[in-house]
């Protein structure tokens, strides 16, 4: 297979309207491929009015940026902006269309469901949470999308080329979802091996694709900005209150944002203070005490600002018919950093989880041990607590390494 990675930009149109056939033929419907049109004709625009010349994933990833401000905070934002533009990619390098997420109801193909199913019966059993268990499943859904595109319709004859070539695919996706598939592809080459589905396994010869994001400096919130961010809330009218409580959760008690949308009123108990949930993301217990504030700002949305409704959640949508609230319009901090005039660097990612962060980073500066940090912000491993170690700022100016001249 013949990968391009660099397109002139006048040929880009070519390819917009090949693509729209295809996605046509393999089913997508005509409203969504005009949802990707909208897209793909701002990219055109885009590539009349500037001076490039060349088509690959630095020049789309600068044009998300200059022309929706880099990446949004929530992902269904993040998808509907990505998607048609990592599809225009994946068109041009490899004539052909990923599947990027698991339809529901939908199987894999014969030649392959035994051993992805298996293999996916067994990380079940180590213990994932059902997002993890969710997000394999995607992956193996586009590995089998790739495979039988390229001829392959068994694994057993997966070559090491085809393997590097999949590999190559991910070039232009986050380094989170590359490192992840190559890990998950290694695993799921020693698991074919083990149960006869082939005679050798690749994960010794597969590279290892580091993970970028994890090496960034996470952005937070001063103290004196997070006050600023809960001062411009405007707590005279219901949604108001609403979005106080949810921001005093997610900045005093550090929980995410998907546990603070799906809290339930029997989680909380107001005779001990404690808030007490199944953890979405991780599927860990987790137990916190309820600060006096927080509440305070739960009661106050609950009885002066929450609509008569049978949801069995805390926090409801204020149109009817009143139901939960809908991951994407779980917006909150960028709409109170623009009020509040907080204003944060064009590549840095903020939203609900910057609290989470500034949390942590406020309990560094206190001298809390990271074991207890962790305890608090309900990580499943350590590990990743540890890689809040980065933003406590004062502690790394005290051990600065002597360079030698």
């Amino acid at each position: 297979m013949e990968i391009k990675n660099v397109i002139s930009t006048d040929k880009l149109e070519k390819y917009i309207v090949a693509l729209r056939i295809k996605l046509s033929e393999i089913g997508y419907s005509q409203r969504t491929i005009q949802k990707y049109d909208n897209i793909w004709n701002a990219l055109l625009q885009y590539a009349k009015s500037s001076c490039i010349q060349e088509f690959n994933p630095d020049y789309y990833q600068r044009f998300a940026l200059e022309r929706y401000g880099g990446c949004p905070e929530n992902k269904y934002d993040a998808y509907r902006i990505n998607r048609p533009l990592t599809l225009l990619l994946d068109f041009i390098s490899f004539g052909t269309v990923f599947k990027s997420k698991n339809y529901t109801g939908q199987g894999f193909t014969s030649g392959f469901s035994e051993l992805f199913s298996g293999f996916l019966k067994g990380q079940v059993q180590r213990g994932l949470a059902e997002n993890s268990i969710k997000s394999i499943r995607s992956r193996l859904y586009r590995l089998e999308w790739y495979l039988l595109s390229v001829g392959i319709e068994r694994f057993c004859d997966v070559t090491l080329e085809i393997v590097n070539k999949y590999i190559e695919s991910l070039a232009g996706r986050g380094s989170s979802m590359a490192s992840e598939t190559v890990r998950e592809l290694g695993r799921l080459s020693d698991y074919a091996l083990k149960n006869g589905f082939h005679s050798r396994t690749f994960s010794n010869s597969i590279p290892r694709v580091k993970n970028i994001r994890r090496q960034r400096i996470p952005h937070i919130f001063t103290p004196e900005e997070t006050q600023k961010l809960l001062g411009v809330v405007d707590r005279n009218n219901p949604v108001g209150k609403r979005d106080y409580a949810m921001l005093m959760i997610a900045a005093k008690l550090g929980l995410r944002v998907g546990d603070i949308r799906l809290l339930t009123f029997s989680a909380i108990d107001w005779t001990n203070k404690t808030i007490s949930i199944v953890q979405q993301k991780t599927g860990k217990f987790l137990e916190l005490t309820l600060l006096d504030d927080v509440g305070w700002a739960i009661i106050d949305y609950v009885k002066h600002g929450r609509p008569i409704c049978d949801s069995r959640t805390v926090f409801v949508s204020h149109t009817q018919p009143f139901n939960n609230l809908n991951p994407c319009t779980v917006n909150l901090v960028a709409k109170y950093m623009r009020k509040a005039g907080i204003k944060t660097p064009q590549n840095k990612r903020i939203g609900m989880h910057t609290l989470r962060h500034s949390l942590a980073s406020e309990m560094l500066q206190q001298k809390i041990m990271l074991p207890t940090i962790s305890e608090v912000l309900g990580h499943a491993d350590i590990h990743s607590t540890e890689s809040y170690i980065r933003v406590d700022i004062s502690s790394l100016r005290q051990c600065p390494l002597e360079v030698e001249l």
